[in-house]
């Protein structure tokens, strides 16, 4: 061999990525150890029971007493009661208040005169209802001889034109008012104007049939009626004189409603009218029968100086035309305009069929 020197071997590279995973996942699991074990030891800690000062909590406490919770930490049982302090009544803001849905004050639509009488069609067009009336009939008569003539006499029909009326109400509601109410409070409003609608419509009605009998047209037998000593024959006579039919409803004020229900027998004491004292609903109004008319109750009639009124049904009759609810914003405002509308046509096509009274005092 020569004598020139021989390099050095170059020894191997090492790998050392399993080593390094081997190490990390030795410390992943030493760590996972560790931290149960530690969550261990704190869980079997032994909480003194002694007194704990009572202290006003200071703002933010509430939350960080959650995140505590939800970290995993055991809160003292004296710091939870102080958590049962934060109640609903304390924050109306975040937990809205419960309502039940019963609203003080009944609202009713009902229109009891208009719904125990005559409905006619919504004229097409126009704010005219008109209607035909037979003013002068033919006759017949005996023919005295053979060839004789007949008797003929001028036969008449003319119009009676009803006009039509317009009822409605309206309110100027605030946004703020129809977002944040609850219940609804435009569903309410709604509601309080379609009552005050019926009450309107009704009353009118009746007034449009008293003032159609005013003077001798509607006969007041006597001008006082007295529920124990009933007396109908005026009201047959002028019911089947005016439209050859006899009275088939007794519209009743609240007062006269009463004053039957009270009415005795001045020898036993006994009601006189025990099925109509039976009958009587609070939703349905009177039932029963007096002297075989059916009794109607109409709020409507109080205050107009009739207690008591008879006569045919369909000796009054009426139309309408909606109701009709509008709405509009008004965004200059931030409100909305809301309204109940609606059309009606009252015709007393015989008013001298119905008989009026009013009670005794």
């Amino acid at each position: 061999m020569s004598d020139q020197e021989i390099p050095a071997a170059v020894p191997a590279p090492v790998d050392l990525a399993p080593i390094m995973a081997q190490l990390t996942a030795m410390q992943t699991s030493n760590t996972e150890r560790f931290a149960a074990l530690e969550e261990r030891n704190r869980s079997q800690i032994i909480l003194p029971s002694g007194p704990v000062e009572t202290v006003r909590p200071e703002r933010g406490f509430w939350l960080q007493s959650v995140l505590r919770m939800l970290s995993g930490e055991r809160i003292p049982q004296e710091q939870m009661r102080t958590l049962d302090d934060l109640v609903t009544s304390d924050n109306i803001g975040v937990v809205p208040p419960t309502y039940s849905t019963e609203v003080i004050g009944v609202i009713s639509r009902r229109r009891p005169f208009l719904e125990s009488t005559r409905k006619l069609a919504t004229p097409d067009t126009g704010l005219s209802l008109i209607v035909p009336r037979i003013v002068t009939r033919p006759i017949v008569a005996q023919q005295m001889t053979e060839k004789a003539e007949l008797q003929s006499d001028k036969t008449e029909i003319d119009t009676v034109t009803f006009e039509a009326v317009t009822k409605g109400g309206a309110g100027d509601i605030s946004l703020q008012l129809l977002k944040r109410s609850s219940p609804s409070f435009l569903t309410l409003y709604l509601d309080l104007l379609a009552e005050a609608y019926a009450i309107e419509s009704e009353k009118e009605a009746v007034e449009a049939l008293l003032a159609a009998g005013s003077g001798s047209l509607i006969v007041n037998d006597g001008g006082v009626f007295d529920p124990e000593t009933p007396s109908f024959g005026q009201s047959w006579i002028n019911g089947y004189e005016a439209m050859y039919g006899g009275p088939d409803t007794i519209w009743l004020s609240s007062a006269a409603v009463g004053a039957f229900i009270d009415a005795t027998n001045p020898a036993t004491n006994a009601p006189l009218y025990s099925q109509l004292r039976a009958d009587i609903t609070a939703g349905g109004g009177v039932g029963g029968s007096i002297s075989g008319l059916r009794p109607v109750h109409v709020p409507g009639l109080n205050g107009t100086g009739t207690d008591v009124l008879v006569g045919p049904s369909n000796g009054f009759a009426w139309a309408e035309d909606g109701t009709y609810t509008l709405q509009v914003d008004v965004p200059a405002k931030a409100g909305r305009d809301v309204a109940l509308v609606g059309i009606l046509w009252f015709a007393p096509l015989y008013p001298q069929a119905f008989t009026a009274w009013t009670l005794g005092s």
